[in-house]
């Protein structure tokens, strides 16, 4: 493990109908990050194609295929972990919203296909089923997208397998940034870890909606506190890049966070037999 980890989460705007340009900036991006020494970068839900969900068999792609050929590269060149959002055309005829891990080999460490999906998206997109894990060279990655963040179990899931940080590539609409801002905090308190959190901006001209922006790294704050990191006053945010495009890099000891972790875990006072009871019965 090693001592310091750097994260760099991207913004950016993913303009429909231009998944070339899309992908020449994030290349852009991706390199910003490198030149800062990330070790993990993070960029937003669906960054090659937008939300374009209404066109989803059209601009979807399959995994693995030419968009992750592409991330693959540049974790590569990057020398660092890339995370990212796909429309995915799945092998079973099914459209996903998918997240990709590539590794600093330049290879596909695998997907998280989104669980939750609002009802108007699910006419469109199906939902995974699956949590996965990846340890790699700094630690324990758990991926997930904007709209889990409206569902506590899923941090709770991550937590309860040892994450370390928790990549949520986001697309999320600018009428629910209130509570999406809101609720990143406690997520990161469910899941006891770090929460990476790379947002698109702009406006979805087919939704006539924009998105909320606010990419951001975030910790419990009882853990900043207690490591008197240098974060936004009144906050739990070490970075935020409100509605501006760029990166934003912050470094973490995750074995300190670990140490913490150990000591200020609520884990041991679970009681799991109480919940979900109604579902049992």
């Amino acid at each position: 493990m090693m001592p310091g980890t750097t994260i760099a989460i991207v913004q950016m705007e993913s303009k429909l109908g231009k998944p070339a340009q899309n992908l020449r900036k994030a290349e852009r991006y991706i390199h910003q990050a490198a030149e800062q020494g990330a070790h993990l970068i993070c960029l937003p839900e669906a960054f090659s194609t937008s939300g374009n969900i209404l066109e989803v068999a059209d601009v979807s792609v399959p995994i693995p295929g030419p968009e992750t050929e592409f991330l693959c590269e540049q974790a590569g060149r990057a020398g660092a972990h890339v995370v990212a959002g796909l429309l995915e055309r799945g092998d079973d005829g099914r459209y996903y919203s998918t997240s990709v891990l590539c590794g600093p080999e330049g290879t596909l460490l695998g997907r998280y296909r989104r669980v939750h999906c609002h009802e108007l998206e699910a006419r469109y997109l199906s939902s995974g089923s699956e949590y996965p894990v990846f340890d790699v060279g700094f630690g324990r990655v758990g991926l997930m997208q904007g709209y889990d963040i409206n569902f506590p179990e899923v941090a709770r899931e991550y937590g309860r397998r040892g994450v370390d940080v928790i990549v949520c590539s986001a697309l999320v609409p600018e009428m629910f940034a209130y509570v999406a801002n809101m609720r990143l905090p406690v997520r990161a308190v469910d899941a006891e870890c770090i929460i990476a959190f790379a947002s698109g901006i702009g406006t979805n001209l087919y939704a006539g909606f924009g998105y909320m922006g606010r990419s951001q790294i975030l910790a419990d704050p009882l853990f900043l506190e207690a490591e008197r990191f240098d974060f936004v006053d009144g906050d739990e945010r070490m970075v935020d890049l409100g509605k501006e495009a760029g990166v934003g890099v912050v470094e973490v000891d995750l074995d300190r966070m670990r140490r913490y972790r150990t000591k200020a875990t609520l884990s041991g006072d679970l009681q799991p037999a109480t919940y979900w009871q109604l579902e049992r019965e």
